[in-house]
């Protein structure tokens, strides 16, 4: 799975639980600051993004996700796909 394809796929997770449309939210758009988001608020969109993909990411990593890219880089990680963000 290609970098766009997560992307997109990240994007419709956030749409899914906030209710923003995928188009205004930007790559590089702070989950708290830029979106508004709460702590469960990025819980869920983490659950969200480990069904979607099908994968688990590990507690400890959780903080590092602040932005869309940063979503993108660590999925990359875990489906063991190098990404490019």
């Amino acid at each position: 799975m290609d970098a766009n394809a997560i992307r997109d796929t990240v994007k419709q997770s956030i749409a899914r639980i906030t209710g923003i449309s995928p188009d205004d939210i930007s790559d590089t758009a702070s989950y708290t600051d830029d979106l508004g988001l709460d702590s469960l608020s990025m819980l869920e969109i983490a659950v969200d993004a480990e069904l979607c993909f099908r994968i688990k990411i590990p507690d400890e990593r959780l903080p590092e996700i602040r932005t869309v890219s940063d979503a993108v880089r660590i999925v990359g990680e875990y489906l063991d796909a190098p990404v490019q963000v």
